[in-house]
């Protein structure tokens, strides 16, 4: 097979558009000529913000010329002898290039053009929606394309920040991470669905995640991530230094430590909020339950973008109190019922010395003088 492209920067075409065709085969028919498109084209890694690339493709052709004309100039031609059965011709022109363009192919009995709608195909993409994801600094956030499957047909590409930088490509065959540095190796691509994972996020990574979907109908959407600063989890327990103790309640303290930014304290009981404070404020606070309370309780602090929780489990905290109650119950029946033996043992002592001393006085034997 030889190929031979010719490229000639759109110069005005002289006569026909055609070209001669060596070694005709009789059996090529003009049904040979039907398979013919023109579509977006994305150079690998290339972010093409100034130029829109344009592909001209054909199936099934044994012997043929493709050319992409500029109103009557030529602008590139690819001539294919003995047998290119898919020939491809890609064509750059500016987004707001409003000139005629057509793709033609054609052999010496046929021929069938294309036109190319510029306005349509290299148009900028329009966010569908916006999705507004928040994530805690060192953790994980995944956007998802929501594709089962990426077909042959569809080719995705991520972009980030408000440059639109291209950091990754994704079609059927083929993962490429575009961006260099840092961010590269925290990008995670899933390569069935096209879905982006940002490990170990940092500040850096706040800002807009924009999805392209690259098939007839070109789908876009963006993905607003904010990456908070940490919350402290909060801490329970029933030696409370501030809550005062009750005889018959569990008293309960939740607190927190080293909050940088402003924060809510809250008590939940299931859904329902029983209490709250302003960290800034304060950093505890109180809850008074009854031993045999069976209900679920959780100490949350929260901000307006992330929240952690941490949920009481009564048994644990409020047992160990009774536990403890109930110990100096009985160590103080334990040392009344001690000094009761005690002192009943040290009057039995004493009565019995009496009596010998007494049997004594009486027969102790008589002496004259």
């Amino acid at each position: 097979m030889s190929v031979y492209v010719l490229w000639v920067l759109c110069i005005e075409a002289v006569g026909t558009k055609t070209a001669s065709v060596k070694n005709r085969d009789p059996s090529i028919h003009m049904s040979d000529l039907l398979h013919l498109k023109i579509t977006r084209h994305f150079p690998h890694c290339s972010p093409s913000d100034s130029m829109c690339v344009l592909k001209c493709s054909a199936s099934r052709v044994q012997e043929a010329n493709l050319t992409w004309f500029k109103e009557k100039q030529v602008c590139s031609q690819v001539r294919v002898f003995n047998s290119n059965p898919d020939p491809s011709l890609s064509l750059y022109v500016k987004y707001q290039d409003k000139s005629n363009y057509s793709c033609v192919l054609n052999n010496q009995t046929s021929s069938k053009t294309l036109y190319a709608n510029i306005p349509q195909l290299c148009k900028p993409c329009p966010d569908k929606t916006q999705t507004a994801l928040t994530v805690k600094e060192g953790d994980s956030v995944t956007l998802h394309t929501d594709l089962k499957d990426i077909q042959e047909d569809i080719f995705i590409r991520w972009f980030f920040g408000p440059n639109e930088t291209l950091i990754v490509e994704i079609s059927k065959n083929y993962v490429q991470i575009c961006v260099d540095g840092e961010l590269k190796g925290r990008l995670l691509v899933d390569s069935q669905t096209g879905d982006l994972t940002i490990t170990n996020t940092s500040k850096t990574d706040s800002g807009i995640f924009k999805l392209q979907i690259n098939n007839e109908f070109r789908t876009c959407w963006s993905f607003s991530v904010t990456v908070s600063d940490p919350l402290p989890s909060p801490q329970i327990s029933s030696q409370s230094k501030h809550c005062p103790s009750s005889g018959s309640k569990c008293v309960v303290e939740c607190f927190v430590e080293n909050v940088k930014s402003k924060a809510t304290l809250s008590w939940y009981k299931g859904n329902s909020s029983l209490s709250s404070i302003n960290v800034l404020g304060l950093n505890y606070l109180c809850l008074n339950l009854d031993y045999n309370n069976n209900g679920n309780y959780s100490c949350v602090i929260s901000n307006s973008l992330i929240n952690e929780t941490k949920y009481l489990i009564i048994s644990e905290v409020c047992s160990e109190k009774s536990d403890n109650t109930w110990k100096i119950v009985l160590g103080v029946a334990l040392f009344v019922l001690v000094a009761l033996v005690v002192i009943y043992f040290y009057k039995r002592k004493r009565r019995r010395q009496e009596g010998k001393y007494y049997l004594q006085l009486i027969y102790e034997p008589f002496v004259e003088n």
